[in-house]
């Protein structure tokens, strides 16, 4: 038995090292208000042609609400370092709708296949107040800067990582979605699927504001990353807004996502009449449109 024991806590400290307790300390949060959390979540990813994981997601629903299911998911990845912070350059930012056109696909998108199809999601989250309102301020670009002790073969992975975590966001949620649309026939309940993509980062954040030549820098717990992706099944780019929180912040970062849903719930009860009109007409309509074919 003794021999065993330093190569326990060397495999410990190895542990400690990599991102997998952030990722169990994250879903252990996420178990407490969500329905369902699973790790490890596996997609494929069309950029690099092979299968990939998404380290958390965390969904509630679908939920019904007059003739309409939606269903939310918090989708997490885990990244962690102390030799290198993390800086963010902002720039000022006013929320529109067509900022999150990415995050959703609701049932008329679903069978026409056209993303741009906004109708029903323009007329709740028009009435919606989402926590992406209540900045002033959006994180353009980014960069990792050597603070600690690293090796120079660490540097540009610690550069890319930031990088990497982004895109694997984006290619979950185009796979979620890429297979939503495939074949879809529309129905009653008429579906919605949101999602809020998150990155945790256990070390230094700042965000970096520019003003002429001057740089100043703040500590940061919670930042909104602007980005942008090309699905397969649509010609036109979709804006994505990626929150990034410290691990510290992320309990509280949590319950404004729960918020936003529930924000998204009662403007879907407040304007039920008018929202379940719509519905009813669109489906009629395609429908119709699927039986002609």
């Amino acid at each position: 038995m003794a021999t065993d024991e330093p190569s326990i806590r060397y495999l410990e400290n190895e542990i400690k090292k990599t991102g997998k307790p952030l990722e169990i300390r994250i879903s252990s949060i996420l178990d407490r208000r969500w329905q369902h959390v699973t790790n490890q979540d596996t997609f494929y990813d069309r950029e690099t042609r092979k299968l990939r994981e998404i380290d958390v997601c965390a969904s509630d629903g679908p939920t019904r609400l007059q003739n309409l299911e939606l269903e939310a998911s918090l989708i997490v990845e885990c990244k962690r370092s102390e030799a290198f912070s993390w800086v963010f350059f902002t720039r000022p930012f006013n929320f529109e709708i067509e900022q999150i056109a990415g995050h959703y696909i609701d049932e008329v998108q679903m069978a026409t296949k056209n993303t741009e199809r906004m109708e029903i999601m323009q007329t709740i989250l028009g009435k919606t107040q989402l926590h992406y309102q209540n900045t002033g301020k959006i994180a353009v670009t980014f960069d990792a800067f050597k603070t600690g002790d690293a090796r120079k073969s660490q540097f540009r992975e610690n550069q890319n990582e930031i990088h990497e975590a982004r895109e694997q966001l984006k290619s979950y949620i185009d796979y979620a979605i890429e297979q939503d649309v495939k074949d879809r026939i529309p129905l009653i309940p008429y579906t919605i699927e949101m999602y809020f993509p998150c990155i945790v980062f256990r070390g230094s954040m700042y965000e970096a504001t520019v003003e002429n030549d001057d740089v100043k820098l703040r500590n940061a717990r919670h930042l909104i990353l602007s980005t942008l992706y090309k699905s397969s099944y649509s010609i036109y780019e979709r804006n994505l807004l990626i929150d990034v929180v410290s691990e510290e912040y992320f309990n509280d970062y949590q319950e404004l996502i729960r918020k936003d849903i529930e924000n998204m719930k009662q403007a879907i009860e407040a304007n039920s009449e008018a929202i379940s009109g719509r519905i009813t007409e669109i489906v009629t309509l395609l429908e119709s449109a699927t039986k002609a074919r």
